[in-house]
């Protein structure tokens, strides 16, 4: 299930061309709360901020759709704001230490859902961030957590996650129990 944002423009991203932007930091850039972007079938070689309430997804799934850390020392995608969707990647190269594959920051009822997060610091992490949805994601072989919530304890679900090969598989710190 994706979290409801207002409707908006629809953009598509395609490395190869033909489509209205060739990466994804370029359409999140140029989009308005409420968008979605889907993205083609391809390697996207780059770090992407999102830091507007957008939807972002793979046009056919995390097996057809990589996106690859142009930088390892930086998120592979990193939320900084309410309200964000993205499914369908698989996210990897975030090697750097607390680097992740998804990283959701002060980011409230997000939608996390059918991503595979793998050789990154951590798969995905949560910090100071309530009311998200985490569902049918893959974080296996991450150097430290597949799945890390650092002071995120309020209304978190996680559903249908996988965790294996990683040095923690979910890590609650500083999990205050309500």
């Amino acid at each position: 299930m994706i979290t409801p944002v207002a409707a908006g423009a629809t953009w598509y991203v395609d490395d190869d061309g033909g489509s209205d932007f060739t990466s994804i930091q370029a359409a999140v850039n140029a989009a308005s709360a409420g968008d979605t972007i889907i993205v083609r079938d391809g390697t996207y070689i780059e770090n992407v901020d999102v830091g507007k309430s957008i939807t972002l997804k793979s046009e056919n799934g995390s097996a057809s759709t990589t996106v690859s850390a142009s930088s390892a020392y930086d998120h592979v995608f990193d939320v900084t704001v309410d309200y964000v969707n993205i499914s369908g990647f698989t996210a990897e190269g975030a090697t750097g230490l607390w680097e992740a594959g998804i990283y959701l920051e002060d980011a409230n009822h997000c939608n996390i859902s059918d991503n595979n997060v793998i050789n990154n610091g951590d798969g995905i992490y949560l910090s100071h961030s309530s009311n998200n949805t985490l569902t049918d994601n893959t974080a296996n072989s991450n150097n430290n957590c597949g799945i890390h919530l650092d002071y995120s304890s309020n209304n978190n679900t996680l559903a249908n996650n996988t965790a294996e090969g990683n040095n923690y598989g979910i890590h609650l710190f500083f999990f205050k129990q309500q």
